[in-house]
């Protein structure tokens, strides 16, 4: 009995369905493997010739900055010229070193880079050869050097060979992206094919992403009740750990004040006490020989020495004046000490603000540890301190010209900086610092009135 046409076609096709959506997805894997490594190859590449670009330029600025700095240096005379020569001159021996882990990472391009590392050898010899005779005062010997046309050609064939390779690179990447393209448009069209058949299993899909959901929709509840959870905790802890930082902030003032109250009443009396007795000495001693004298007499200027060191350590622990002459008049005490003591002049601007006693003892010791930190670290000529009302709350500023620094980079020594800025949020003020390489350092606060 032969099969009637109609149901032979539906067996066939029935039977072939599954080897051609095997055929068809093995074909598709291929292709998207082949396209995958075309995109890993074009992505290396890609990362290679940026890496290439980056480096032979990184070489013809290094050369194009000294050059600059050179000519501007000869024809002002200043040092500030010859700072930027001398960062990129540093700089040489990594660039050199770059070019050359390149030239061996990169064999198309070897015999340029090659060359480029000797021109820029040459070039960087040259340069440094005109700021030698300059500096020696043969500058009649450097500047024909540097207006022969040596220094030209070499710039010329610097880049010559950087545009050479820049060419190179980008006929690679256009080569290697025509091949993409191919492997693209041969991996869109199999991925049509796969699609037809996958719709027969979109309906399954879709009742399975349902049953997922619906999980996915606990799972998430679960989360954020844990999330809740830990975000409660976090900040109890961080609540008990400021209250902590505030109890341990108030013991050591009133540490400061007992210790304070400690060398006032026993150092200060046995200090005096001392002084009387060298003075008692000095009289009936007059008579002595002027060895004995001068010995007398330095013995006492040492106890004055060690009763003014006394004072000040006492006044650094628990300022006293606060209480006896107020903020302005301390802060301009202390401005005055800072400048006699590091030899810096300070420019201060203190205003009379009325604060309470708390915020009075914060801006004290922000620019106590401030000043502290200008002395330190800071090699500054100038030093401009000021205290202004601002609307409903104060402002305190210290700023100085010195070497700044980054702020975003962890410093050794830091704790300071983050004690400050502690204590004026514990006053419900706010903070900021602002510094950069070479451009000094700002601190600022500002608290409620």
């Amino acid at each position: 009995m032969m099969l009637s046409l109609p149901g032979w076609r539906s067996r066939l096709s029935y039977h072939l369905a599954g080897p051609l959506a095997v055929l068809l997805a093995v074909a598709v894997l291929a292709i998207n493997e082949a396209g995958y490594r075309a995109d890993a190859d074009l992505v290396a590449r890609r990362d290679a010739a940026v890496e290439t670009r980056l480096t032979v330029g990184r070489a013809r600025r290094m050369v194009l900055l000294m050059e600059s700095a050179q000519r501007g240096y000869m024809l002002s005379g200043k040092a500030d010229y010859r700072v930027p020569y001398d960062e990129a001159r540093a700089q040489t021996d990594q660039v050199l070193q770059s070019l050359r882990a390149l030239a061996e990472r990169a064999p198309t391009h070897r015999q340029n880079l090659l060359l480029l590392i000797d021109a820029t050898q040459k070039r960087v010899s040259e340069l440094a050869e005109v700021v030698r005779l300059f500096e020696a005062n043969e500058r009649d010997r450097a500047l024909a050097l540097m207006l022969t046309d040596i220094g030209r050609e070499q710039m010329e064939r610097i880049n010559e060979l950087v545009e050479e390779v820049v060419r190179k690179e980008e006929a690679a990447s256009g080569s290697a992206g025509r091949q993409r393209e191919r492997v693209r448009i041969w991996t869109v069209l199999a991925l049509v094919g796969l699609v037809l058949l996958c719709l027969g299993a979109a309906f399954t899909a879709m009742r399975l992403n349902r049953e997922r959901d619906r999980e996915r929709a606990g799972h998430v509840q679960d989360l954020q009740a844990e999330r809740d959870k830990l975000e409660h905790e976090v900040a109890r802890r961080t609540q008990d750990l400021s209250a902590l930082a505030q109890h341990l902030q108030t013991v050591r003032e009133d540490e400061r004040r007992r210790l304070a109250r400690e060398l006032h009443d026993e150092l200060g009396g046995l200090l005096t006490a001392a002084k009387l007795d060298v003075a008692r000495v000095r009289k009936r001693l007059q008579e002595a020989g002027p060895e004995v004298l001068e010995r007398i007499r330095h013995l006492g200027e040492t106890l004055d020495a060690g009763i003014a060191l006394k004072r000040r350590i006492i006044e650094d622990l628990s300022p006293s004046s606060l209480a006896n002459l107020g903020l302005q008049r301390t802060l301009e005490i202390q401005c005055a000490e800072f400048s006699q003591r590091a030899e810096v002049p300070v420019e201060a601007s203190i205003a009379d603000v009325g604060l309470t006693d708390e915020r009075e003892l914060a801006i004290y010791r922000f620019v106590q540890e401030a000043l502290t930190n200008v002395a330190k670290y800071a090699r500054a000529k100038r030093v401009q301190v000021s205290l202004q009302p601002d609307g409903d709350h104060v402002s305190v500023q210290v700023r100085d010209d010195g070497v700044g620094f980054d702020p975003s980079q962890a410093r050794n020594g830091a704790h300071g900086l983050a004690g400050m800025e502690f204590r004026v949020q514990s006053c419900g003020g706010q903070w900021l610092v602002q510094s950069a390489p070479g451009q000094g350092t700002l601190v600022q606060a500002r608290l409620p009135a």
